[in-house]
């Protein structure tokens, strides 16, 4: 196995977002932040709000992706991301309810990769993590006649995780070497590549 990339993480690196992060893990670099929304809850889950993750692959972080819509892999990328918050249980979203059956908070996570070279859903994982750590809410007050709902200056409210998943990548090349982390020209080269991810127990969440 080869040594592991440098691995960077800022967090609050977009003011106009509720809660962000910037990952350099190698030469790969991505960006997320997270907006809240006020929404109604779920008709089965009254008591939660939600947390939404979508996944751009930029045309220009690598000559492998095009612009438009999300391609299959960016789709993939988000379907990931939401199993692995699922599995791991990383947030309680009854911490996002603020009025059972009426009022919410939704979690829109947008992570952008501005620079692809290897291990990308490793590097996405990490941002998405980070920014919900970063993440500050007003507190919400409904009145209780007119319903008028009013959201305060301070940003004081934090949320809690459960766990914090961890990803690896592995790419396993043709002569049997296995490389963690592998950068872009490895993992093209490579037969397979895996990423794993744990929480805090040890447990795999995908």
């Amino acid at each position: 196995m080869t040594d592991i990339q440098e691995f960077i993480v800022n967090v609050g690196t977009v003011g106009t977002s509720d809660g962000s992060s910037l990952v350099r893990l190698g030469g790969t670099c991505v960006l997320c932040g997270i907006k809240a929304e006020l929404a109604s809850p779920p008709v089965n889950q009254q008591s939660q709000g939600s947390l939404v993750a979508n996944v751009n692959l930029s045309a220009l972080s690598s000559p492998l992706f095009r612009p438009g819509p999300p391609n299959e892999e960016a789709q993939s990328l988000s379907q990931w991301l939401h199993d692995v918050c699922n599995e791991s249980a990383l947030l309680d979203m009854e911490q996002l309810c603020i009025a059972p059956g009426k009022l919410c908070w939704v979690l829109y996570a947008d992570i952008t990769c501005l620079n692809y070279d290897g291990s990308l859903p490793q590097a996405c994982l990490a941002a998405l993590v980070a920014a919900l750590k970063n993440l500050r809410l007003p507190t919400i007050e409904i009145a209780e006649d007119s319903q008028r709902i009013t959201p305060s200056q301070e940003r004081s409210v934090t949320l809690k995780l459960q766990c914090v998943p961890v990803a690896v990548s592995f790419a396993l090349l043709n002569d049997e070497k296995v490389v963690c982390c592998p950068s872009g020209e490895e993992e093209n080269v490579s037969a397979a590549v895996i990423t794993v991810a744990t929480c805090d127990e040890e447990r795999l969440c995908s």
